[in-house]
């Protein structure tokens, strides 16, 4: 091997030619001298196709390449180093002359130049190695017949079944709320407003401002996905908060408020048939999607009232859902729900219109009605209707390119069960009296549609929406009746309307500005039997004392001559959401919201009374997951 002239000048350059030279030394040592290049081991490798030796074979090539590429670039640097170098020494000589120095120069650069070539060759050399070494590795991975091995007599042993955290995806939701609530009328309500129950002016929370601390809608969810194969996908969804209110729940102390359910169900897709299942307690199917008809995309308003808003359509309920996507700018669906009325009627006498609420047992006409029933052992305080079957609703939805467009279909059935006292009116007690039962059940539609509209991307945006029908009073959020009492003691559903929209800003990154009105109300209807008035909004209900405040009504009695039965709920709501911090730990967000709502009574003796609320809430929420 050619030596490499040392260069002796008491510089620097003397150091970095030598580490240079120790460099190239030190991978030529590597791939001298490691067993695993011996050529022995390498035809071992070849021979038997040991494909994991085989990178150690690549190794040595490797390590041989990169010594000679070191030794390379470093004669390359020493020829202009060695010039640079060598003139300040001959400079230094006083006795040699100039010819002497000349011809010292050439013999050097030529001694350089022929050790340029040289190297040149081996690296030629050294790469012609790795060609061969990676043949070998290549013929090496092709599989080789193994010989057959004795039976194994012991016992088998098999590997543990994955975990079931290995098979499906597990992510944890929710946040924690810290939310405060003032309103100017005492409504006892919490963060969530009874907008169809603000007092009127006789009750003493009228007069009342309430104002409330709460955590209670703080939210934990869990979602679990698996995969049967590409085109089939399970979910499962599970959803609570605590605005649920046990038997000892209370402000006085421990605030022990109960978790509540609001989702629980399992989902089915099969993307190649483009069908969609669900089963369980969700948002209904007539609740606006964000897009498609897609779980989890349902389009609720940003308010921190946990009544969300007059007008806004929605039930949580059980349900079984069959949705059919005909790609991805049309979905068609159908949902059997579960059902419950809000059945509301009234009963006065004349001419004085004084009177109250009629309840479930109540006589119409000599003939005893029967529509709700005290809740049994797992429903213990809650009153149920008499349902004898589903819901039904039908929805198509459209997303051609620019917004969402839903138009839906709503069916509803009333029943309830009569007794007929023989040839007498029944009379209110009596034991005496024997007779026949009946049941009739009456026909309740809805049809709306609703729209999402981008009017600036990304920017703002246009929602709205409408339900018309008959018995439609329980998917909005005023909870206005579905059904009143019919002169033959059927339940008869009673004409509504409710409509909202919405329009939410993005200004800057992070800023969520939201305005809402919303609007519901319910058409009258009534009968008379003498002098007995009896339905809903009727003319001759009287509201004389709505108005007035007297020991008893401030004692909490509702006055008999201030029946008020609500005709119209009317809500304006503006507010924000503002990320104060969204990084590795989640997100964390204040928001605020004002909100005016006015209850507005159908006309009756003394007027048509109307009463409203200023509210005010705040929240800042953790959303940690």
């Amino acid at each position: 091997m050619t030596r490499v002239p040392r260069l002796h000048d008491g510089s620097g350059a003397f150091w970095a030619q030598s580490r240079a030279v120790a460099l190239a030394k030190h991978f030529r040592n590597i791939t001298d001298d490691s067993p695993w290049c011996h050529p022995t081991f390498i035809t071992t490798a070849k021979n038997r196709a040991n494909h994991r030796a085989l990178p150690r074979v690549f190794f040595c090539a490797f390590h041989a390449e990169v010594a000679m590429h070191c030794r390379y670039h470093l004669i390359a640097s020493t020829v202009p180093l060695m010039a640079w170098m060598l003139v300040p020494g001959v400079a230094a000589a006083q006795s040699m002359s100039d010819a002497e120095k000349i011809e010292r120069l050439e013999r050097q650069t030529e001694i350089l130049q022929r050790q340029l070539k040289e190297l040149q060759k081996e690296i030629a050399s050294t790469r012609k190695k790795t060609d061969k070494v990676e043949a070998v590795q290549a013929r090496a991975v092709v599989p080789v017949a193994a010989s057959p091995s004795p039976p194994d007599k012991g016992p088998i042993l098999k590997s543990p079944p994955p975990a079931i955290t290995d098979k499906v995806k597990v992510t944890v939701g929710g946040f924690i709320a810290a939310e405060s609530v003032w309103r100017q009328r005492n409504e006892v309500a919490d963060i969530g407003s009874n907008f169809g129950a603000i007092p009127y002016p006789f009750s003493p929370l009228y007069h009342e401002n309430e104002f409330h601390g709460t955590a209670r809608q703080s939210r934990i969810s869990l979602l679990v996905e698996g995969a049967i194969d590409p085109q089939q996908k399970l979910a499962g969804y599970y959803e609570t908060d605590f605005l649920g209110a046990g038997n000892t729940s209370n402000f006085n102390q421990s605030n022990s408020w109960a978790p509540r359910l609001r989702q629980v169900y399992g989902t089915y897709d099969n993307l190649n048939w483009g069908i969609h299942v669900l089963a369980g307690q969700s948002w209904s199917l007539l609740t606006q999607n964000v897009v498609g008809i897609t779980p989890r995309k349902e389009n609720i308003p940003l308010t921190i009232d946990a009544s969300y808003v007059d007008g806004f359509n929605y039930t949580r309920n059980w349900q079984v859902r069959f949705v059919k996507d005909f790609g991805p700018q049309v979905w068609f669906g159908v949902s059997v729900e579960t059902a419950a009325n809000i059945v509301s009627a009234s009963t006065a006498t004349a001419p004085a219109g004084t009177g109250g609420a009629f309840a479930s047992g109540g006589i119409v006409n000599g003939v005893v009605t029967n529509f709700a029933n005290p809740g049994g052992s797992f429903l213990t305080g809650a009153t149920v209707t008499t349902d004898k079957a589903p819901d039904i609703i039908e929805k198509a939805a459209f997303d051609p390119g620019w917004g969402h467009y839903e138009i839906l279909a709503l069916q509803r059935f009333f029943t309830d069960s009569m007794l007929t006292c023989g040839l007498a009116p029944c009379i209110v007690g009596s034991t005496a009296q024997a007779g026949t039962t009946s049941e009739k059940t009456a026909f309740g539609w809805g049809v709306g549609g609703s729209v999402l509209l981008p009017l600036i991307p990304k920017q703002l945006e246009f929602t709205g929406s409408v339900l018309y029908g008959q018995g439609i009073g329980r998917y909005g959020a005023g909870q206005l009746p579905d059904a009143t009492i019919a002169a033959d003691g059927s339940l008869t559903p009673l004409t509504g309307l409710q409509t909202m929209i919405g329009l939410v800003g993005h200004p800057i990154e992070g800023l969520d500005i939201y305005a809402y009105a919303g609007l519901e109300q319910v058409e009258a209807k009534y009968f008379n039997s003498g002098t007995t008035l009896l339905g809903y909004g009727n003319p001759g209900f009287s509201n004389v004392g709505c108005t007035l405040a007297t020991p008893s009504s401030f004692a909490g009695t509702t006055p008999t001559n201030c029946i008020a039965n609500n005709r119209r709920l009317e809500e304006i709501t503006v507010g924000f959401w503002q990320n104060l911090y969204n990084g590795v730990y989640g997100r964390v967000a204040a928001g605020a919201q004002y909100e005016y709502i006015r209850r507005q009574a159908f006309n009756g003796l003394g007027g048509a009374p109307s009463t409203d609320d200023n509210i005010v809430m705040t929240s800042l929420r953790w959303y940690p997951f």
